[in-house]
This record gives structure tokens, C-alpha cells and sequence, in this order.
């Protein structure tokens, strides 16, 4: 269970720093990384002074939450609140009192997987197999892999239509049937980001290192005991309209892909409790950036744009993790109105989730504005000749932009998208993952962007590096997500 917050923090005020220059970007004020880049700083020094306008510490005492939902403590605290009585009954003025349209579902609105899954034919896999073949012909990397590129001239109605359940339908689908086993490393990745271009060709940089693909899976005892006993919450991962996995593994049980409409818990709040609508959409919420500077910043994580309301939330970066990412001192926590908000959240999402199952090769979109998402405990199977990775669950992520089919997004989020998609100052790294013949895990360098394209490409030949000896290469959560696991990252941070 992650660690409750201090109860009484040191009133304190943390300066914003100043729009900085090239010079200043390495290091700030006590060797801390700088969170915005300058190239960032110089096109959004507004937003960003907003974002930081008021980073006063108050005296008071902050709410005592964790990242495990606790389930009595949400319960004596809505009491509490209600009996205080004073709130708000009525929704914010100019927001919807309901939200319509096919984003609003519940579970139950979902008999089988049919209902939002697509299955590879044949045909369609002899398409994607011709397609690799044309890219390699090009002599193109995999990381640069486009529409064009990679023609599917069958199979790209499915992909299409995809495109279309996830930012205008019901926000999610399952692309299934796609033979893990039929590529090697490579080929596979270069294979997931053809298909997924179709969807958004954008991809964006997962972590301050810019790790562009980020790999889900147990790699040591602690964190397989975890992961078996701790539930996961829901969040949405921070910064991306499209969040993608690709299964690789499965594992031995649970770990469903569990996704719940963020609209139909909206509408649930406007009907029982407009109040919390009111605390999610004050711009007052301190994220943790985990030893940079600024150390934290402020923001909403409900947003009203253009009609459509936008949830938007890490529960890490809001109350930290104990074990992989505590939240760093001298920082605010929450109130007891957001310690409610967040955690109803999570209580209304769990009544009309959908638990969806999961089989090698599926690649899921998921709509990261409209819907939020968790996944239940999960175990691996042992271990038999050696432990390969295909007897983990295994998952490969992908944070994707489409400019074209992407919601219209508030300033504050408009600065996190430009963070991820669009900042030149950061090279983004591809990494793929093996187990040696000893059980150790490697990590290579496969693709970097921003480097004339001289990437690693003794991949193939197995010239591989230890993740435990590549200087700088930490155990970590992974960054913006609420995922345990070991991962090629060099920050604990979410982004």
C-alpha cells in the first residue's frame, strides 16, 4: 500500500523559476533537472508561469491517502464531508449536467468481446507480411515507419474504423490475432508501429530520457510479489490521446486490461455529488516531478474543452508510490476534498468498468481523455527451460497523437502534449529487452531519433548489454503510469 502523505508539512514557498536558456537547461537551482525544456520554455512561457503562478506550501494538515484505494478510509471521509455539509449542488457553471453520446457506456453495455474487437484474417496477415518487406526494400528504419510506408490496402478499413471507435465512438478497441511468434524483435516492433499509425502516427516520449517504448513486464521477486498482491487504481496515463499496448505474454492469471468510461463516472458525479466536479476542475492539484524543477506543479484534472470534458490524472504523481516512488518532501499533498474526488474516481469507475481478457498478439487503443484504466493482480507462470519472457505477462506501450483526430485540449494540457510529441531538445531512445541463456535481463539501444539514424543495429547478432550494468539504468515505476515493473529508463519521474 503506498505511504500516507505527512500530516503536518512545513509552510514554505517555492519560487518559479525563471523562462531559462540553453545554459540553465541541464542543472536549476539545486542540480535538479529542469522539467521544461527551454526549447518548451521559450513557446509556452505563459502557460508554464500559470502552471507555476502559486507554488505556496500552506500550514495545514493534508489529507492521509495512499496509492492502494482504501475502501473504509474513502467511506469515513465522504462522510465526514457531507456531514460538514456547504457543498456545492449544482455542477459548475456552463458544464453539462449529463454527457452523451456513445463515450457513455457501463460494462454490462459490452455481452462479449466481438462487440469491440477486430480479428486478423488471413489476407490481412499476408498484408502486413508484405508490407514489412516493402519497408525493409526501402531500407527505411522501423522507427520511421508511416501510412505510406506501410500499405494496407485491406486491412487498413479495419484500422480506420479503429481509429474511429477510439476518438469519436466508444474510446477503446482490440486489434486481435497478430502471431507474436512469427517476427523477431524488430520486426515485431516495426510491425506494431505500422499498424498503429493507421490509428495515430505520432508517438511521443514516455520519460525524460525520451524512452519511446516502454516494456511491461515482473523482473524481480518484490516486484512480482506486488504486482500479485496489489490492486492496481484507475488513472490515465498523463500525457497522450491514444495509450497502446501490444501483448507479447500473458503470464500465468489475472492482469485483465480493465477500462471504464470517464464520462458515464462524470455523469455519476453530476447526478450524486456536483461538488467533486467542482474540486477536479480547480487548477489548484499538486503533481509531483519527482526531483526536478520545479519540483511539483499545478493543474486540474478535469477539463471542459469544446464540449467534451477531459480526465486527466496520474494517482502516483498525486500521492506517490512507497516503494517506487515516494513523494518528495516539502511538497503539498492533497485536501480532504481532493482526497475524496480522486478516490471517487476510482470507486465509481470500478461500478461500470468492463474486464476485458487478453491473448498474445492483441493491441489494444484506448482513448487516455475520455476513458481511464487499471488492471487487476497478476501472476506469472513459473518458470520452465530457463524462463523465457514469453512466460511473463509482456506488454510493449506506445503513447500516440493523432493531430487530426485528437480532442481540441485546454492550455495546460495543450503544454503536456508539446512536452511529449513535439520537443526536438530530447532524442528519442528504442529499446528492446531479452533474457539471456543465464536468466539475466539485456537491454540494447535498437532506433534513436534526432541521430541521422545510427542506431544500434548489431541487434540482430546479439550484441546486447546487461540492464544491470548499463550506467545510470535504475529500477523504476514507469514514468506517467501507475505500472510496477523493472523498465530501461533513467528517471524515476512521471512526465
Amino acid at each position: 500500500m503506498g505511504a500516507a502523505l505527512p500530516s503536518t508539512p512545513t509552510s514554505t514557498v517555492i519560487s518559479p523559476p525563471a523562462i531559462q536558456g540553453p545554459a540553465q537547461h541541464e542543472t536549476a537551482q539545486h542540480g535538479a533537472a529542469q522539467y521544461y525544456s527551454p526549447n518548451i520554455r521559450e513557446r509556452f512561457g505563459v502557460q508554464i508561469a500559470a502552471n507555476l503562478s502559486s507554488l505556496t506550501v500552506q500550514s495545514t494538515k493534508y489529507a492521509e491517502i495512499g496509492y492502494a484505494f482504501d475502501e473504509r478510509a474513502f467511506a469515513k471521509r465522504t462522510q465526514a464531508r457531507l456531514q460538514a455539509g456547504g457543498l456545492p449542488t449544482a455542477v459548475p457553471q456552463g458544464w453539462p449536467k449529463a454527457l452523451r453520446g456513445p463515450l457513455v457506456w457501463t460494462g454490462s453495455d459490452f455481452p462479449d468481446q466481438s462487440t469491440f474487437s477486430y480479428d486478423l484474417t488471413d489476407q490481412d496477415k499476408d498484408e502486413i507480411t508484405a508490407a514489412l518487406r516493402r519497408l525493409k526494400a526501402l531500407g527505411k528504419d522501423g522507427k520511421d515507419v508511416n501510412r505510406e510506408s506501410f500499405p494496407l490496402p485491406g486491412l487498413q478499413k479495419k484500422l480506420l474504423q479503429i481509429r474511429d471507435d477510439v476518438y469519436q465512438g466508444r474510446g477503446f478497441a482490440v486489434l486481435r490475432g497478430l502471431d507474436v511468434q512469427a517476427f523477431d524483435d524488430v520486426d515485431l516492433l516495426t510491425v506494431y508501429l505500422g499498424l498503429s499509425s493507421y490509428v495515430a502516427e505520432v508517438r511521443g516520449k514516455q520519460n525524460h530520457r525520451g524512452t519511446m517504448l516502454i516494456h511491461v513486464l515482473n523482473t524481480t521477486e518484490a516486484i512480482r510479489t506486488e504486482n500479485a498482491t496489489v490492486e492496481m487504481p484507475f488513472h490515465t496515463d498523463l500525457v497522450c490521446d491514444v495509450v497502446s499496448t501490444l501483448t507479447k505474454g500473458c503470464g500465468g492469471s489475472g492482469g485483465s486490461a480493465i477500462v471504464a468510461s470517464a464520462w458515464t463516472v462524470y455523469n455519476e458525479l453530476a447526478a450524486t455529488r456536483p461538488d467533486l466536479i467542482h474540486v477536479l476542475a480547480e487548477p489548484d492539484w499538486p503533481f509531483d516531478t519527482f526531483t526536478r524543477d520545479p519540483p511539483f506543479y499545478r493543474r486540474a484534472l478535469l477539463y471542459l474543452q469544446d464540449g467534451k470534458v477531459i480526465t486527466n490524472f496520474s494517482r502516483r504523481c498525486l500521492v506517490g508510490h512507497a516503494t517506487t516512488g515516494p513523494r518528495t518532501p516539502g511538497i503539498p499533498g492533497l485536501t480532504e476534498a481532493q482526497a475524496e474526488a480522486l478516490d471517487a474516481l476510482h470507486a465509481i469507475g470500478r461500478r461500470h468498468e468492463l474486464r476485458t481478457s487478453m491473448q498474445a498478439g492483441d493491441i489494444r487503443f484506448v482513448n487516455n481523455m475520455g476513458l481511464m484504466h487499471r488492471r487487476n493482480t497478476y501472476q506469472d507462470d513459473e518458470p520452465r527451460d530457463g524462463g523465457g519472457l514469453d512466460q511473463r505477462r509482456h506488454l510493449l506501450r506506445l503513447w500516440l497523437h493523432n493531430p487530426n483526430a485528437c480532442w481540441s485540449l485546454p492550455p495546460p494540457l495543450r503544454l503536456a502534449w508539446e512536452r511529449i510529441f513535439r520537443d526536438p531538445e530530447r532524442d528519442g531512445h528504442w529499446d528492446l529487452i531479452h533474457l539471456d541463456e543465464s536468466g539475466k535481463l539485456q537491454s540494447n539501444l535498437v532506433w534513436k531519433d534526432n541521430d541521422g539514424g545510427d542506431g544500434d543495429d548489431s541487434y540482430r547478432e546479439g550484441a546486447r548489454r546487461s540492464i544491470t550494468t548499463v550506467p545510470g539504468i535504475t529500477r523504476t515505476m514507469l514514468p506517467n503510469s501507475e505500472e510496477t515493473t523493472d523498465v530501461i529508463t533513467t528517471t524515476t519521474a512521471c512526465d
